[in-house]
C-alpha cells in the first residue's frame, strides 16, 4: 500500500512540474533518462511509465542486442521515425560500445526534442538526421497534427486528429543512405512512421535482397489486409516474424486471432533472420 501511495505522489509531483516547466526529466526502469514534454504523450498509464513508447519493444531490443553484441565488427542500428528518441537511446543503452545509431525524424518540432534528448544522454553513438525515409530520394509534403506522434509523410489526412500544417521535407531511402555512409548493412532497424512503413521497407530493397538487415521492428498495420501483406512481405524476404505483446516480455504468433485475442492489440511486429529466431523463441 505504501508503494502505491508513493507512486501516486510521485506521479502527481511530476505532473505539476510538467505543467509549470513544460517538460520533466524521466528515468525509466530500463536505465534510460530523457525529457518528456506536455505535448508528447508525456505521462504514463501506470507506475509513471511514459507513453512515448511501448515497453514491449524495449524488452525485445534488450534481448536482440544480447545476441548481437557478441560480434567483433560493431553494429549499425537505424531508427526511422525517431520521435523524441526513446528507441534510439535504448539502442545505445543496450548495444555495444562499438555502435553506430542513425536516428531519422523529419518533423522539426519532434527533431528539436530528439536533439535535446540525445544531447542530454551524451551518447556519442547516435547521429540524428532531419530527413524522412521512404522509397525514393528527393522531397515531399509532410503533414503535422496537434498530436505530434501522428505526424507523417504525404498529404493523407488523419480525421481523428487536428491538422496543424503541411510543409516540405527532404526524403531519402535506406539503400541510398547506407551506401552514402559507406556501410553495407543494418543490424537493427526500427520503423514507426504512421502508416508509411511499407515505403521505408521498399526503399531498402537492395539491402533486403542481399540479406543485409538482421532485425526489423515495425509498426503493426491498421487493417487485416495490410497486416497480412506486411507479414507476407517479411516472410518473402526470409524473415521469421512475431507480434510484440504490449508492455510485456512476450512474443506471439502473427495471426488475426492472436491480434484480437487481447485488449492490448500488438502495436509492433518483430522480424529476424532465421539464425536468430530460435534464440528469441520465434518459430
Amino acid at each position: 500500500m505504501n508503494k502505491i501511495i508513493k507512486n501516486k505522489f510521485k506521479l502527481a509531483q511530476r505532473k505539476i512540474l510538467l505543467l509549470l516547466r513544460g517538460r520533466v526529466l524521466h528515468r525509466d526502469r530500463f536505465g534510460l533518462s530523457y525529457w518528456l514534454w506536455t505535448e508528447t504523450r508525456a505521462m504514463g498509464r501506470r507506475e509513471s511509465e511514459p507513453g512515448t513508447d511501448d515497453t514491449g519493444v524495449l524488452e525485445q531490443l534488450k534481448r536482440v542486442y544480447t545476441i548481437l553484441n557478441h560480434t567483433d565488427n560493431g553494429l549499425i542500428s537505424v531508427d526511422v521515425g525517431a520521435y523524441i528518441g526513446v528507441i534510439s537511446l535504448a539502442m545505445s543503452h543496450f548495444g555495444p560500445l562499438k555502435h553506430s545509431i542513425h536516428s531519422f525524424e523529419a518533423d522539426e518540432l519532434n527533431y528539436s526534442k530528439l536533439k535535446d534528448n540525445v544531447y542530454y544522454s551524451k551518447s556519442s553513438s547516435i547521429t540524428i538526421h532531419k530527413t524522412a525515409v521512404a522509397n525514393y530520394v528527393g522531397s515531399s509534403n509532410f503533414t503535422r497534427y496537434q498530436d505530434p506522434g501522428n505526424n507523417h509523410l504525404g498529404l493523407e489526412i488523419n480525421p481523428s486528429d487536428v491538422l496543424a500544417g503541411v510543409y516540405k521535407v527532404p526524403v531519402t531511402t535506406l539503400d541510398f543512405f547506407i551506401n552514402q555512409i559507406g556501410a553495407d548493412r543494418i543490424d537493427v532497424l526500427k520503423i514507426d512512421v504512421e502508416g508509411f512503413d511499407f515505403e521505408v521497407l521498399k526503399g531498402a530493397s537492395q539491402l533486403l535482397k542481399e540479406k543485409q538487415i538482421k532485425v526489423i521492428v515495425v509498426e503493426t498495420p491498421v487493417t487485416p489486409e495490410l497486416r497480412k501483406e506486411m507479414n507476407q512481405f517479411l516472410i518473402s524476404n526470409e524473415f521469421k516474424t512475431a507480434y510484440i505483446v504490449r508492455n510485456s516480455t512476450e512474443l506471439t504468433s502473427v495471426s488475426e486471432s492472436m491480434f484480437h485475442q487481447s485488449d492490448k492489440t500488438p502495436l509492433n511486429m518483430l522480424a529476424v533472420q532465421p539464425n536468430m529466431a530460435s534464440q528469441l523463441g520465434i518459430t
